[in-house]
């Protein structure tokens, strides 16, 4: 059996491990038209910040994929995909056979339709080479210059940080009410946005972009109500969009992702994973998702409809600007029947927010306090925490006393 896997991200990754289990003489095949080994992708910004070399950037060395059989073949590209005659067209030329094939070729940064948004000095950051591009233009520009981050998700307030970090003058330009719009809530923003500008890092909220602005390199950022933000550096913080044109070429479903079924089917004996897969209308774009709906697929890949993919329960688990933040489940319900209990202490920056439905735990936001682990079991099993209520509005009560 020769299974193909195009990507090598986290989903590609996670699908060849489960493979190579499952089916220890199978030939497996990894394409990435990507030069380097796979590393994950929060890591780019401590090669801009110059924490880590790029080879220590590897999450796996050759050596573990040689030790598996995993054959990768690295900067080259997939043109097509032919379904029918199970082979793989390359860029550069010619074809590969397979039997099983999974797409997890995830997506890129999506750039937003604003004037001068190709500018000299405005960057977006996906792969490794956008970080040594963006480390290079910010020892190039030089200290204490104004820098702008167009997006306050998880990775905006990442490049702002490293920014500033970099001895720059980051702003981070928001479009939404607050910070965080998927992860967090106002309250929980607020206090977050209060840590930012402490350090040093503007933040402009409620804010769209009319316009980029620069001759031979990037000046300025110009909003719709007028305010000008001067920056001497840009990055594109909006979002990303799957890689839909080798879908599209090779006439196999697409919406905005690869549609997949509940075994994480395209079609017959073709499969997707990750930023790339849309599932019941939903692409989920973080890692959690990705490495289940791998999981899922590469074992039906080898065990014909073996598992079902029913959804993920939204789960973030990860360092914002250095700060543990996990936001799992539903966090901001616009229905009623929703029980919402707060606690905080702003002068140590932490923050939590508990979503009931019936007295069962349904979501959580954490800021600043290392609970991950308790909080995904909670919601993942909707404790009852009758008992408990009226602690839960107490910053220093532990949840992992809920389940001793």
């Amino acid at each position: 059996m020769i299974y193909a896997i195009i990507g090598l991200g986290v989903a590609g990754v996670t699908a060849a491990k489960i493979i190579r289990q499952l089916d220890p003489k199978g030939e497996i095949h990894i394409f990435s038209d990507e030069p380097t080994l796979y590393y994950p992708r929060p890591k780019l910004f401590e090669v801009i910040r110059e924490e880590i070399k790029a080879r220590d950037l590897y999450f796996y060395d050759s050596m573990w994929y040689e030790e598996r059989d995993i054959k990768l073949h690295l900067g080259v590209k997939i043109r097509k995909i032919d379904p029918k005659e199970h082979l793989l067209y390359l860029d550069m030329g010619g074809s590969v056979a397979y039997d099983k094939l999974l797409i997890a070729n995830g997506a890129s940064s999506f750039v937003p339709p604003i004037d001068g948004v190709y500018t000299e000095g405005v960057f977006t950051l996906r792969n490794l080479n956008d970080a040594f591009k963006i480390r290079r233009h910010s020892f190039l520009i030089g200290n204490g210059k104004p820098t702008a981050v167009i997006g306050g998700g998880v990775l905006g307030l990442e490049a702002a940080y490293s920014f500033l970090k970099n001895k720059l003058k980051p702003v981070v330009v928001e479009g939404a009410p607050y910070l965080l719009p998927r992860q967090l809530d106002e309250e929980g923003s607020k206090i977050l946005k209060g840590i930012l500008m402490s350090w040093g890092i503007g933040v402009l909220e409620n804010a769209k972009v009319e316009r980029i602005e620069g001759n031979t390199n990037v000046e300025k950022v110009v909003l719709a109500d007028g305010t000008v933000v001067p920056a001497e550096m840009v990055l594109l913080s909006t979002g990303i969009r799957p890689n839909t044109s080798l879908l599209e070429l090779s006439k196999l479903p697409f919406n905005r992702g690869a549609i997949v079924d509940s075994y994480m089917q395209v079609s017959e004996d073709i499969f997707a994973a990750g930023d790339i897969a849309e599932f019941n209308g939903t692409i989920y774009g973080i890692i959690p998702p990705a490495i289940e709906q791998a999981t899922i697929a590469a074992t039906n890949m080898v065990k014909d409809r073996s598992l079902e993919y029913k959804g993920s329960v939204p789960s973030n688990t990860l360092k914002v600007v250095g700060l543990d933040l996990t936001s799992v489940g539903l966090v901001n319900p616009k229905e009623d029947g929703y029980e919402v209990i707060r606690a905080s202490d702003e002068s140590s920056h932490k923050y939590r927010k508990i979503v009931l439905k019936d007295n069962k735990v349904v979501g959580i936001i954490i800021l600043g306090i290392k609970e991950a682990n308790i909080a995904n079991k909670l919601v993942n099993k909707k404790v009852d925490v009758t008992q408990y209520k009226d602690k839960l509005g107490d910053i220093n009560f532990s949840l992992k006393d809920i389940i001793a």
